[in-house]
């Protein structure tokens, strides 16, 4: 899957060397500020299954909207990308799969959450993006825009899918035992992955070898 940015974006020099395991720390602040925002705000807890849409709109005052986006017949297909002069997340209107798009939301999250300088803003508010000087040297640039991008990505896997939750998960199924994590058969227990954080096959693959968690395809 990629997720691009608008055509007007200039990627910046800074390599944003974080770690995953930095990247799991910023989402735990994030989801601690949203929980009491919501909680102020609603009277009651957010819900387990993450509402992204609600997420973003109550962190960083953006919304979803949904339009044509056109593609690129020999690219990957592009499902959303951040418009920040309009504070949306905008994503293809033929995408139906909600799995797919919440991801894409939690995507565009952690360029929000950890990628400001990216942005220019105006009284406090993101209201566009920043443009690199030209002179910058090119491959540089593309490394940390592909650095930004694998963040992002490992940023909406924590987000959909806390740790603590998927341990919970695990020792519910008995693959913890004694402290001692065994490996597993996916395909036997991915249904209560999905009902629970409502990530993709693929999404919690990811996300399950970033946190080191053995598990079989068989």
């Amino acid at each position: 899957m990629k997720v691009r940015v608008a055509k007007n974006w200039n990627p910046m020099a800074d390599t944003y060397q974080l770690t995953k395991e930095e990247i799991e720390s910023q989402v735990l602040g994030d989801t601690a500020k949203y929980r009491k925002i919501y909680s102020e705000k609603y009277g009651k807890n957010p819900p387990s299954l993450l509402d992204v849409d609600n997420y973003i709109q109550e962190l960083w005052g953006f919304s979803v909207s949904f339009e044509a986006i056109p593609q690129d017949s020999e690219a990957e297909d592009t499902l959303g990308f951040l418009r920040p002069e309009t504070r949306q997340v905008v994503i293809d209107d033929s995408c139906t799969n909600q799995r797919r798009i919440s991801f894409t939301v939690a995507h565009e999250a952690r360029h929000l959450s950890l990628h400001g300088p990216l942005f220019s803003t105006k009284n406090g508010f993101i209201n566009g993006w920043k443009h690199s000087d030209p002179s910058k040297n090119i491959k540089k640039l593309d490394m940390a825009h592909v650095r930004r991008e694998w963040q992002a990505n490992v940023y909406a896997g924590a987000l959909l899918a806390p740790k603590i939750d998927v341990e919970i998960i695990l020792r519910e199924l008995s693959f913890i035992q004694d402290q001692t994590l065994l490996p597993f058969n996916l395909n036997d227990c991915f249904q209560k992955f999905e009902d629970r954080f409502g990530l993709s096959r693929q999404a919690l693959e990811i996300r399950l070898t970033h946190l080191n968690i053995p598990f079989k395809n068989f």
